[in-house]
């Protein structure tokens, strides 16, 4: 993914994406069964995390018209250190990072989501970031 610029033609660590919101995580999450972009909402109040979380449904028909409708919004959650978090996910199924045969399958629904998610984060952050404030 390297070759690919953020919208605002910015060089990107796609694998580190920076969303510049305090507790708003964007990570990749691969193994031998499946491939998934995840945004988790991380904060430690809930009715701040909540807040958020309602900001990213009340974007839910453009995110999805962006990103496309495959992606899973869950409320409530725990992360993978227990803590609790909102989280929006895409995930593909039968895929394996050890099998090499995999790998195109996984980096292209890598490049299309996080691309997608790219354009519609340059374009709605602002919104998101305001809530900090």
């Amino acid at each position: 993914m390297g070759k690919n610029r953020s919208l605002s033609n910015k060089k990107i660590n796609w694998l580190n994406y920076q969303s510049n919101v305090k507790n708003i995580l964007i990570r990749l999450d691969t193994n031998k069964q499946m491939a998934a972009v995840i945004i988790d909402i991380q904060h430690k109040d809930e009715e701040l995390r909540h807040l958020f979380y309602e900001q990213f449904i009340e974007l839910k028909t453009v995110f999805s018209s962006i990103c496309g409708d495959h992606w899973q919004w869950t409320k409530e959650c725990k992360n993978e250190a227990g803590n609790n978090c909102c989280r929006i996910t895409a995930i593909i199924l039968n895929v394996n990072i050890i099998e090499k045969s995999s790998w195109p399958r996984i980096f292209n629904f890598y490049q299309e989501n996080l691309i997608n998610f790219d354009s519609f984060w340059n374009e709605f952050s602002d919104l998101i970031k305001a809530l900090e404030d």
